[in-house]
């Protein structure tokens, strides 16, 4: 399973005025991607994150092809493997002029926009502003795989590289873009445009493992309801997401350990002649967990572009079908009989059904998260246990491709190098050996209690809403939760109001959102077991723009939690991303240290 490379261009320009220094910085550019393709840093396909031409004219659009034959031949990247969506500079803005203004001032809430992108004559009447555009796109990419939103605004493409599945998501954020200062806090992605293109993901005939959307504008630029929703449904369903308009290199993470998606924009690759011009080559190397992320710069006296030290980024991947804890277990005591005494504690770990490592301290060996262990110094533990992690990634990619035994025999030795680690270790250690023993009956318990059966009338009422769920048929799936919530079977009503909670807050009905963070909230405050009702909760509170009380929610939680802290750690970022309120960023940071240390 080789690394995955892709260019990620933006913001380009191109108009005729400005021909003469593009073409010199552009030159520039082809030769530097040309020059490390030679030295082996290929692409596998391109991503052009708008503002291709300068004003959105037809013939801008003749020096943008040029550009971009020009990037396919100096990359080896065919057009069928280059992604563009449009930005403000797509736009032509003499056209449509009161039926924009119009919907500025009327889209104020996910209702108008929802009705708005259900088709008809207003939205193909703000469409006209991106004729141009869409005409170079469908003309220029005729042979392209892609299958547009129902909205007709997004699309999605689908690629298979070295059995890595990925899904691009190119979503419009332009389509009541103006420019300039007038456009912050005021364009609209839509919560419609976005979940049309995650059905169509979720449609292909086999799961994505790796989903990269990506938008011309960044969040915080959208309407405030928009910003939190865009920001919500992407960072947690994408393991990247790309964007533009900055002019500016940023890069941010989500999730515990910087784990979830990846927030990338690369800058303006044609600003001015003068200016330092730049472009992205993104590495995603699954066997090692890790992306990598290397700026180009272009120097103007130099009239050339050189790369900088690459950041990098570590990554984990989930799969809609894995397999069990036994079956694991089973295919890893095949592979080597040194693996046999703690297989199963083993496995649950790849699963993720465990979530705690030895780690050194003071007085021998504890047991935490591995994101604490990452924090620690550097050490050979330290390295087994980040190599033993990367097989989960292995798993989620390969599982039902090839058999389990395959898996192994191809990636199976860092398994047996950590299993070894861990010997050595209890050798000099023996209340380790003892304690990792409990993890191993542990882990086997959590087997045998996962075939319970439960009882026949709790087993077909969760199936059913767990099945409404999956179909996100909310409507009904708020029907049917509200028939039981008074259930005399306790275990039944808890889970309808659950189940009833979760419909609320994806129904754009007011009032809904209030009535779900009510549930949720009363849920938490019973002590229930089941963490993601406090998940839920921060994350309404979040939405309605309550942070405070999410912040509370989450300390909470990572108290009452402590083997899910790097979710709440995750949750806790999105807060310190909406707020940029770092002082509660260090609470978390003090919190997790806090629970780590009382291990």
């Amino acid at each position: 399973m080789r690394p995955i490379s892709w260019l990620h261009i933006s913001d380009i320009h191109m108009n005729e005025r400005e021909a003469w220094p593009q073409n010199v910085v552009l030159q520039a550019m082809c030769k530097q991607i040309k020059n490390s393709r030679a030295q082996g840093l290929s692409a596998d396909f391109i991503l052009v994150t708008g503002d291709l031409a300068f004003a959105g004219k037809a013939d801008e659009y003749d020096l943008v092809a040029k550009f971009l034959d020009a990037l396919c031949t100096a990359s080896g990247v065919p057009k069928e493997r280059m992604f563009c969506i449009p930005g403000n500079h797509d736009i032509n803005r003499n056209r449509q002029k009161f039926c924009f203004l119009g919907a500025r001032t009327e889209l104020q809430d996910h209702s108008r926009v929802g009705a708005v992108l259900d088709g008809g004559d207003d939205l193909k009447a703000l469409l006209k502003r991106q004729e141009n555009y869409r005409q170079f796109q469908k003309e220029f990419f005729s042979n392209q795989d892609r299958t547009s939103t129902a909205d007709g605004l997004g699309y999605v493409s689908g690629l298979t590289i070295d059995d890595v599945r990925l899904a691009i998501i190119g979503l419009d954020s332009a389509w009541l873009a103006q420019g300039g200062n007038e456009d912050h806090g005021k364009l609209l992605i839509g919560e419609r445009q976005i979940l049309n293109a995650l059905q169509l993901v979720k449609e292909y005939n086999e799961p994505a493992h790796i989903i990269i959307a990506m938008a011309h504008h960044p969040f915080h630029l959208l309407q405030n309801f928009d910003h939190r929703t865009a920001m919500t449904w992407l960072e947690e369903s994408c393991h990247f997401m790309h964007c533009g308009h900055l002019h500016e290199p940023e890069e941010r993470t989500m999730g515990a350990g910087g784990t979830g998606c990846l927030s990338l924009a690369t800058g303006a690759s044609y600003e001015t002649r003068q200016s330092h011009n730049s472009y992205s080559l993104v590495t995603l190397d699954l066997l090692r967990a890790e992306r990598v992320v290397t700026i180009f710069q272009y120097d103007p006296a130099a009239n050339s572009f050189s790369s900088h030290s690459p950041n990098k980024y570590p990554i984990e991947i989930t799969s809609v079908d894995m397999c069990s804890v036994t079956e694991l277990a089973s295919a890893m005591e095949a592979f080597d009989r040194r693996l046999s005494r703690w297989a199963h504690y083993l496995s649950a770990l790849l699963l993720g059904r465990k979530s705690e490592v030895p780690i050194p301290v003071e007085m021998g060996y504890s047991f935490a998260s591995f994101t604490a262990l990452q924090a620690l110094d550097d050490s050979d533990l330290k390295h087994k246990t980040f190599d033993f992690m990367t097989f989960r990634n292995v798993l989620q990619v390969l599982y039902k491709q090839v058999n389990l035994s395959e898996i192994f025999a191809q990636h199976g030795a860092i398994v047996t190098a950590y299993n070894a680690i861990l010997c050595d270790i209890c050798n000099a250690d023996s209340t380790l050996a003892s304690r990792l023993d409990d993890q191993e009956s542990d882990a086997r318990s959590l087997v045998d209690m996962s075939t319970v059966d439960t009882p026949t009338t709790f087993a077909y009422t969760s199936a059913l809403l767990k099945e409404l769920a999956d179909e996100q048929d909310w409507y009904i799936l708020r029907d049917q939760a509200q028939r039981h919530v008074d259930s005399s079977d306790e275990t039944i009503a808890v889970l309808s109001k659950r189940f009833l909670a979760l419909s609320l807050a994806h129904l754009d009905e007011p009032g809904n959102n209030e009535a779900a963070i009510e549930i949720y909230r009363a849920l938490v405050n019973a002590n229930s077991r089941e963490f993601m009702d406090t998940i839920y909760l921060a994350r309404l509170l979040i939405h309605s723009g309550d942070c405070d009380e999410a912040k509370a929610v989450v300390l909470k939680g990572l108290g009452k939690f402590p083997a899910k802290s790097e979710v709440f750690w995750g949750i806790g970022q999105e807060i310190v991303a909406v707020t940029g309120d770092r002082n509660f960023r260090e609470k978390l940071d003090v919190a997790i240290r806090e629970r780590d240390n009382s291990d």
